[in-house]
């Protein structure tokens, strides 16, 4: 009996004090009688939020990651007014404070009844040496103020899953820009998107703030409810917390060039010249070959090679006309006609055309992308970023677009991977093998799919009927292109001194060892990594 009273008595404790902060957390009512959902405790979120010195994690990666100071990376979006930086507008958000964190560590601790807690770190183990560093220093310093850190490291397509299905409670995760403005990183922790918000981050307040942002026609006002918004969400809430700014320190053989590395977007590896063969090092291997499906940037890196959109994006990361030969916008901003090329053909691995790309390509493929059925993660994309109401086919090579408002990045966004068109006749044909390996996928971009291996590599030749592929020769653009799969730094950077691969990706003592080699580079990425914190978990 003095078991069950004793029992009883910590359950009262633990309903009582397990409320927290300003952003809800979400509805538990159906939460389990013994349970507590540790989370949900502002003073929790503080004190990871305040725990972490950002400045020595970023150091210790030695790659040019920086520390962030908001959600908001640096050199992502310029004020459409002044010019300035985000960043340089919305300040410094986000600090290291020990002390505090105790002290908040210690008040969630006395609110929750407890005498210590406990975090299920979970990240990836084949996304890089940076990252398993990374969240080795972020459990160093959790467990400096209190928190006992478990570490749960798997493979980066099973942290996705586990992110979607709402099975972690805190994991450093990463997003990568598709775009240079602001909205691209807001949109993510609406609690209406989710896709993206795996944390269940639930606040009425941001809600708004973003809402209005993208509904103002006043880019200074817009600008400013950003900056509001993100605060709200890093500040205020502490719903999810930015850790680093993702640095790319790397040596890119001298003898070739043409690589387009993009701040935002996806980079771009159609241009490569200098040597008829060339393999590059990826450090992650392709997760979907299907581009309405993936969600990952070394996907849409793989899709971009063979597929096309109506624009794509130059070095300078400015839009250019791609498979639209022509396009004409009415007076207000609204409506947009492309002409799709004569020129442009699907054809299959072996280089046959199968059929010429039409204006029904692009509206099945926007169909399919917000379709419940397939429940892409990127069905946002059509309503939210490229703003458009409806779409139709006027001829087989006329597409019609209505946004439902001007839309300023309409242009540059087309040349995202997840609006790129399909192929319907095909997908049908190959059922649920579709996008499953080169053989049942088709190409109507510069190059073709020649072989994936999972874990290994996977390669492109030249797609001789692609319109644009006599200039491509012209340049002397690569005549093959090889992803060759190597997680680990130090056999890459063997293979890199032995002649096997042009590209090798750089981490810790590496960087300063070849800092001074010939085709180093070490550029600041549009990658933000952050503590996706999961509200809703229950202990």
């Amino acid at each position: 009996m003095k078991k069950i009273l004793a029992v009883l008595l910590t359950l009262l404790i633990l309903v009582g004090c397990s409320g927290g902060g300003n952003n809800g957390g979400g509805n538990t009512d159906n939460a389990p009688a013994d349970d507590v959902i540790i989370y949900q405790n502002e003073n929790v979120r503080k004190a990871i939020a305040y725990a972490i010195d950002r400045e020595a994690v970023a150091k210790s990666l030695n790659d040019g990651s920086v520390a962030a100071e908001g959600i908001i990376p640096f050199k992502l979006a310029s004020n459409p007014v002044t010019g300035a930086d985000f960043r340089d507008d919305a300040g410094k958000i986000v600090s290291y404070d020990v002390d505090q964190a105790k002290q908040f560590y210690a008040t969630a601790c006395e609110e929750l009844g407890k005498k210590e807690l406990s975090i299920d770190l979970l990240y990836g183990t084949n996304e890089g040496d940076s990252v398993i560093k990374a969240a080795e220093q972020i459990a160093y310093y959790l467990e400096e103020v209190g928190f006992k850190v478990n570490l749960v490291s798997k493979q980066k397509k099973e942290r996705l899953q586990m992110m979607t299905d709402g099975d972690y409670e805190v994991c450093l995760t990463r997003w990568g820009p598709d775009y240079a403005d602001p909205q691209t990183y807001m949109d993510l922790f609406v609690s209406t998107n989710t896709s993206n918000n795996s944390g269940r981050y639930n606040s009425a307040t941001y809600d708004q703030l973003v809402a209005d942002a993208e509904a103002s026609l006043d880019m200074t006002e817009r600008w400013n409810k950003f900056i509001e918004a993100e605060k709200q969400l890093v500040a205020v809430d502490f719903g999810d917390i930015p850790v680093f700014q993702a640095g790319g320190a790397m040596i890119i053989r001298p003898t070739i060039s043409g690589i387009e590395f993009h701040s935002a977007a996806v980079d771009n590896y159609r241009h490569i010249v200098g040597k008829d063969n060339v393999t590059l090092v990826t450090n992650t291997d392709i997760i979907y070959l299907d581009n309405q499906v993936a969600t990952d940037g070394t996907s849409f890196i793989a899709q971009t090679m063979f597929l096309s959109g109506l624009t794509e994006l130059d070095a300078d990361g400015n839009w250019k006309l791609d498979l639209a030969d022509s396009y004409e916008v009415s007076d207000d901003g609204t409506v947009y006609t492309f002409k799709i090329r004569d020129d442009a053909n699907w054809v299959d691995k072996s280089g046959n055309v199968v059929a010429p790309v039409t204006a029904q390509d692009f509206v099945d493929s926007w169909d399919r992308l917000v379709s419940e059925d397939l429940a892409s993660e990127y069905a946002w994309w059509i309503s939210d970023v490229l703003l458009a109401d409806s779409w139709e086919a006027v001829d087989e090579k006329t597409f019609k677009v209505t946004l439902s408002k001007p839309n300023g990045i309409f242009m540059g966004c087309l040349a995202f991977p997840s609006c790129f068109p399909i192929n319907k006749a095909f997908i049908d044909e190959k059922g649920d093998q579709y996008a499953t390996s080169a053989d049942t996928v088709l190409s109507c971009g510069p190059y073709i799919l020649d072989s994936w291996t999972p874990g290994y590599s996977y390669e492109f030749v030249p797609n001789n009927n692609y319109y644009f592929r006599s200039d491509y020769d012209a340049a002397g653009t690569a005549k093959k292109v090889v992803f060759r799969v190597l997680e680990d730094t130090q056999t890459a950077l063997m293979e890199y001194e032995a002649g096997n691969i042009d590209t090798v990706i750089l981490s810790g003592e590496q960087v300063d060892a070849n800092k001074n080699a010939e085709g180093f580079v070490n550029r600041l990425q549009g990658y933000l990594f952050y503590l996706s914190i999961n509200i809703n978990h229950y202990e």
